[in-house]
Parts: structure tokens; C-alpha cells; sequence
């Protein structure tokens, strides 16, 4: 008996953290259950704020997942202010999305040269995490914390044409040359 207790031990302390993983993934992705179309949580909360009801009818999102401790997302948002200028027009809504607190994302902001020119939402985690949710490289789902910032992509008409990780300036092209595609679609 002495020589199964590990063995015991073992077994039962993988099925607990197994169980875990499968519970916080579904506990992540139970919120927006209810929704028909991917973008369907995006649209609900934008329909909640006074200032942005107006934008939810928007057919193509480009969003921003980041962070305020992500030096590359600092850095990256002057090149994304760009392509704001450039197709805002064209029936694209930029949104930068971030789990944190309101008080500490303006008081970040307050200290940066760069500041965002599109909307920006906080404190939401469980859209933060379902969005991470729907990354289709398998590898990046596990946990609860996103592996990668920045994280951009586009949603078009409840679906996801683009879903790309970190911040580099090929990254950046090829952000806006899926923003074009979008467009012309």
C-alpha cells in the first residue's frame, strides 16, 4: 500500500489540476455564452455608454488588447493612431481594450507622451479574456493571462480575420493591409 500512495497522490493531485484548467476556461468564455456572433459582446458594451452607443453598429473592429506594464504596447500606439487617421473613415472603429483598473489606465496615460486617438475601454476583464479566448493558435489559450502583448485584430461581421501577437512594424503592416482587405470586402 505504501508503494501506490504516491503513485495515488500523483494521479489525483493531475486530475485536480486538469479539472481547474477546464473550469476557469469555461468560467472565462460562460459570460458571453448567450451571444450569437463573436462580436456580439463588443456591440452590448459599446451600446451601454452614452458616448459610444453610436459606434456599435460599426462592421468592422480593430481591437487592441494591451496592457500599461507593456513597454511594446506604449510603442505601438503611435503607429495604431496612424492608421486611425487613415481609415476611421471607412467605417473601421479602433478600441483598445484592457482589463485594469479606470484610475490606474489614466494614470498611466497622464505620464505618456503618446496617447491613444481612439476609444479606449477598461476594466474588463472577461472581455479581455474571451477576446484572448478566440486567438486561433491553440498554444496561446492556456491560463488565464494573456501570453502575448499586444494582441490586434479585426472583427468583421462576427468574424475574426485577423488575430495576430506582439508588436513589431511588419506586425503593423500587416494590420493595415488586413484593415484594407476588410475595407474592400
Amino acid at each position: 500500500m505504501t508503494k501506490k500512495a504516491p503513485f495515488i497522490i500523483s494521479i489525483i493531485f493531475i486530475l485536480v489540476l486538469i479539472s481547474n484548467n477546464a473550469i476557469s476556461r469555461w468560467e472565462q468564455t460562460a459570460v458571453f455564452r448567450k451571444y450569437h456572433n463573436i462580436d456580439e459582446p463588443i456591440r452590448k458594451i459599446l451600446q451601454q455608454d452614452d458616448f459610444l452607443a453610436d459606434e456599435s453598429n460599426n462592421r468592422i473592429f480593430v481591437i487592441n488588447l494591451w496592457a500599461t506594464w507593456c513597454q511594446p504596447c506604449a510603442r505601438e500606439i503611435p503607429h495604431l493612431n496612424k492608421l486611425v487617421d487613415q481609415y476611421e473613415e471607412d467605417g473601421v472603429l479602433f478600441l483598445a481594450i484592457n482589463s485594469e483598473k479606470e484610475k490606474d489606465v489614466i494614470e498611466w496615460l497622464d505620464l505618456q507622451k503618446n496617447d491613444f486617438i481612439y476609444f479606449h475601454l477598461h476594466d474588463h476583464p472577461d472581455l479581455t479574456n474571451y477576446l484572448f479566448q478566440l486567438n486561433p493558435d491553440q498554444q496561446y489559450k492556456a491560463g488565464l493571462k494573456p501570453q502575448h502583448l499586444p494582441t490586434n485584430l479585426i472583427i468583421k461581421n462576427g468574424e475574426i480575420l485577423y488575430y495576430q501577437t506582439g508588436f513589431s512594424e511588419e506586425n503593423i503592416q500587416a494590420l493595415e493591409l488586413a484593415i484594407k482587405d476588410c475595407i474592400k470586402k
